[in-house]
């Protein structure tokens, strides 16, 4: 195999690799999203990043790499678990203060909001059955006795959970920016830190080309 043979053979295979990570890694798609006209052309300099979530550590990953995007564009982002100092849930006071603390005029808060399960309905049918350990006869009269099973209801296939990123002016309160992603359970185990990466990306890219950021 010639040089120029074998680097082609090369380019190939890492463009095929590629190609089957971007169909088995990609697990999140973006389904909605919709700018608030006031808002576009007028991005934000400080924005708060909050992921609402009980995965503790995936929540730091998502909002870590929504900040270090958004610093790409020159905007300051402040992960929410270092502002918040907290893993559970704020109320509205603490928010605000923290808000005002940090001078942010902007938050962005990510949430799920469902989650659905593929799902199967069998029919309902009559089955005869035998009860009790009565002897032959018991198996023999137990044969003519039925009950009718009800249609059963089973998951199939791994969950769909649906999330929303929300972009709000932190002085008004006005919902600036607003997008919803689909994310499929992968072989029924939980996201990854790539996954979560992979998110931020889809969000942020998605709110840069509203022109909200």
């Amino acid at each position: 195999m010639t040089d120029s043979i074998a680097r082609r053979v090369r380019t190939l295979l890492v463009a095929l690799a590629a190609a089957a990570c971007a169909a088995g890694c990609a697990t999140n798609r973006l389904v909605d999203h919709q700018a608030n006209p006031a808002f576009v052309g007028k991005p934000f300099k400080r924005v708060l990043v909050v992921a609402v979530t009980s995965e503790n550590v995936l929540g730091r990953i998502y909002e870590d790499r929504m900040v270090a995007l958004l610093g790409q564009r020159g905007v300051r982002g402040i992960p929410g678990y270092a502002a918040l100092g907290s893993t559970g849930a704020v109320d509205e006071a603490t928010l605000r203060a923290v808000i005002a603390k940090t001078g942010a005029d902007a938050v962005l808060i990510t949430r799920t909001i469902a989650v659905d399960q593929a799902t199967v309905t069998s029919p309902g049918e009559t089955a005869f059955v035998g009860i009790g350990w009565g002897g032959f006869y018991g198996f023999y009269s137990g044969v003519w006795k039925s009950v009718y099973v009800p249609p059963q209801t089973q998951d199939v296939g791994p969950p769909v959970s649906t999330s929303e990123t929300r972009l709000f002016d932190a002085r008004s309160g006005e919902l600036a920016w607003r997008g919803a992603i689909a994310t499929k359970d992968r072989d029924g185990r939980s996201d990854t830190a790539s996954d979560m990466q992979q998110y931020a990306g889809i969000v942020f890219d998605a709110m840069a080309g509203d022109g909200v950021i």
